[in-house]
């Protein structure tokens, strides 16, 4: 699992400080204006007593959000308690040493003064509020992209346990079909299964891999079985040269072209013909099989490309097409 990200201040300092004295500021006035209509001069002091405030009170929750991770040895109520009374405390802790500061850098007692005090709270309470739903927000979307994530890798591991034994048990019953008849062509399946497998196992070794190293999979795949279905079939790969580097997670698209050779072509008298085209961040298969219902259900192989691509902030659909059946994968 990914490391948490580090605090926004920490990462990118000079645009946070800058942020935070905008929001100090305008805050600051705004309030100012809103409780009473002081002079120039007055509303500058609320705008610097705002900045102040910003500075302390937003740095304060950046640098100490730690205690706002969820720990699993707690209730989802107690979770929400304890994360409530934290920022309670800290509001109250940052609150007064930004009175401190205003003291000391303005010379303006914040104590002696009820309107002011009014002014000085309702401020802190804008800032800080803003600050704690940015961090909840921020939090429930990674922790949602983080649960995506794991989702697709459960799915993929799943879908490695399935994978090579399909592959391979059709190769073989391939291989056992063209060896009394055709030896030659028994020959070049076998090479094209070592090939394939090849391919297989170093794709479960990586992370990612380039556009390039997936057609190629792909190609060793297709002339396999153009060698079990007996010149039945055809096929196109057209990758364009902008995307071969691209990088993409591997066998990706492998399940795709499975289901068009299992349930778009086994089922299919005739010649079959299928065209695989990636272009301008777009892959597209379309095959001339028996085509695909809208009811029909996913199987593991088409969840797994979905999750995973999804997760990456990719898509999967399945545009209209004349006959058979079409798939179009948007990378991210």
């Amino acid at each position: 699992m990914a490391e948490a990200q580090d605090s926004y201040l920490r990462a990118h300092p000079l645009r946070w400080l800058i942020q935070a004295c905008l929001l100090g500021a305008t805050t600051g006035a705004f309030v100012g204006a809103a409780v009473s209509f002081p002079s120039p001069r007055g509303l500058g002091t609320s705008a610097m007593v705002g900045i102040i405030l910003s500075l302390v009170m937003w740095g304060g929750f950046e640098l100490f959000h730690d205690p706002f991770r969820p720990r699993t040895d707690l209730s989802p109520e107690q979770v929400g308690l304890r994360a409530v009374l934290w920022m309670l405390g800290l509001y109250l802790v940052l609150l007064a040493l930004s009175m401190g500061l205003v003291k000391l850098l303005t010379g303006v007692n914040l104590l002696l003064n009820r309107g002011t005090m009014i002014i000085t709270s309702l401020a802190g309470m804008a800032v800080s509020g803003f600050i704690a739903t940015k961090e909840t927000i921020a939090k429930v979307v990674e922790a949602e992209r983080r649960l995506a994530q794991s989702e697709a890798r459960a799915s993929f591991l799943s879908l490695q346990a399935q994978l090579q034994p399909h592959t391979l048990f059709n190769s073989l019953n391939t291989i056992a079909a063209l060896i009394p008849e055709e030896p030659k062509r028994a020959e070049e399946a076998t090479e094209r299964l070592s090939a394939l497998l090849r391919r297989i196992l170093g794709a479960l070794e990586k992370p990612a891999w380039p556009l390039r190293e997936e057609f190629e999979l792909l190609e060793d795949l297709l002339r396999l079985e153009a060698l079990r279905f007996g010149g039945r079939l055809t096929f196109t790969l057209d990758l364009d040269q902008a995307m071969a580097d691209r990088e993409v997670p591997p066998l990706l698209l492998l399940p795709l072209v499975e289901n068009s050779l299992k349930h778009g072509f086994r089922p299919k008298i005739g010649p079959c013909a299928l065209s695989i085209v990636a272009k301008a961040g777009r892959i597209s298969i379309v095959d001339d099989g028996v085509g695909r219902t809208g009811t029909t259900a996913d199987g593991l192989g088409l969840r797994t490309v979905r999750e995973r691509l999804e997760a990456l902030g990719g898509t999967l659909v399945w545009p209209s097409v004349s006959t058979g059946c079409g798939v179009e994968v948007s990378l991210p």
